[in-house]
């Protein structure tokens, strides 16, 4: 073989190890592309989602505060209808009524 001949192989068997590396490095790089695009698209349904767990929360506590203020009530309305004694102080503390030949006396602090 001629010297010619030598350095023309040279390139040509460098030439797949050369093509192997950039390939390998077209795959890095495709990577760092791959994961930040992804986050960027994920982000805003990841906000929303929080939002939304914020929100749900809030109506959940809101629907507690509601419960127990309706079971509340509801022992109130039964107070009401079955204990006679119950309705007497109810009539007498909050529309001020009294029986018949009846003083009371109230203060205030």
């Amino acid at each position: 073989m001629s010297r010619e001949e030598q350095e023309f192989d040279g390139p040509e068997t460098d030439r797949p190890n050369f093509l192997a590396r950039l390939v390998r490095l077209n795959r890095y790089l495709l990577a760092l592309l791959v994961i930040p695009a992804a986050v960027l698209y994920f982000r805003p349904p990841l906000k929303e989602q929080e939002a939304a767990r914020a929100k749900l929360a809030e109506l959940t506590t809101r629907r507690d505060g509601l419960k127990a203020d309706a079971e509340r009530l509801q022992r109130k309305l039964e107070l009401i209808k079955t204990d006679p004694e119950y309705l007497e102080s109810m009539a007498r503390d909050r529309l001020n009524l009294q029986k018949d030949g009846e003083i009371i006396l109230r203060f205030e602090d």
